[in-house]
């Protein structure tokens, strides 16, 4: 990431915070337990993009709660779409063609 771009979002902490980026992860212990009963099934086509070199370990169960499920896997970390930004939008654009075809 350029200095230009990261001044970008430094910028956007420090006026707004990082409480927003992190409330998911806070609240991940209720999320467990509102969602315990729930079994859910996501039926529309979905594009899942990983980055090789993410710390994050790829979900070995996506393909069970995801029905229509395409993976594109570029060689980056966990921020993708700042690592690799044309990739990405090269891969949703390809993606988004085989859905109309």
């Amino acid at each position: 990431m350029e200095d230009t771009e990261l001044a970008v979002f430094v910028s956007a902490f420090e006026s707004s915070g990082f409480t927003g980026s992190i409330n998911w992860y806070r609240n991940l212990d209720r999320n467990w337990h509102l969602m315990a009963d729930v079994t859910p099934i996501i039926h529309q086509p979905t594009l899942m993009i990983y980055g090789e070199q993410d710390t994050i370990p790829k979900s070995e169960n996506l393909e069970n709660i995801v029905a229509n499920l395409d993976v594109v896997s570029l060689d980056c970390g966990h921020w993708i779409q700042q690592e690799k930004p044309e990739e990405t939008t090269q891969s949703i654009l390809e993606w988004l063609k085989q859905q109309n075809a």
